[in-house]
């Protein structure tokens, strides 16, 4: 009986003190979005929805680490966000005549990091941040252009270039 009651006492002390544990990260959470705009810096459209329905995080990034996690992980969602991407790109190179494989790939790359942008989009309210590929870092040109396709892609899936950060 002592046993059965220490245990109880046990488990509802944890479990009070999860509560107030649970309490006191919210609130860190909502102290922090009170004084500036909280963004998401995650691939995982389940870890954004759980932040998001919080209200307090309004912005998300996607980077090339997110995007090839996305490719790689197996998951149905992900990898209909990588087969939409690739015919996209395949369907571009043909109706432009491309036959540069380099320049498709880039083209898959970069709708697969608007496909999964565009996903975000819909579940939080604020910007959505896309990188372009570092490699053009010291190429200016070639990132406005990037830049340029990446908005012009986000906007035929319906969301307004004021959302996009490059």
């Amino acid at each position: 009986s002592t046993a059965s009651s220490t245990a109880s006492s046990t488990a509802s002390s944890t479990a009070a003190s999860s509560t107030l544990s649970s309490a006191l990260h919210a609130s860190q959470l909502e102290q922090l979005s009170q004084v500036t705009t909280l963004s998401i810096d995650s691939g995982d459209l389940k870890v954004i929805e759980k932040y998001a329905a919080t209200g307090f995080i309004t912005d998300a990034t996607t980077n090339p680490l997110f995007v090839s996690q996305a490719g790689l992980s197996g998951d149905p969602v992900y990898a209909k966000l990588v087969d939409d991407a690739v015919s996209f790109a395949v369907s571009s190179s043909k109706d432009n005549n491309d036959e540069d494989e380099e320049s498709t790939v880039a083209l898959a790359i970069d709708r697969l990091a608007v496909n999964l942008g565009a996903a975000i989009a819909s579940i939080v309210k604020g910007y959505i941040s896309t990188e372009v590929n570092p490699k053009l870092a010291f190429d200016t040109e070639s990132s406005i252009a990037r830049g340029r396709r990446i908005i012009a892609m986000y906007e035929e899936m319906g969301v307004p270039k004021e959302r996009v950060l490059i």
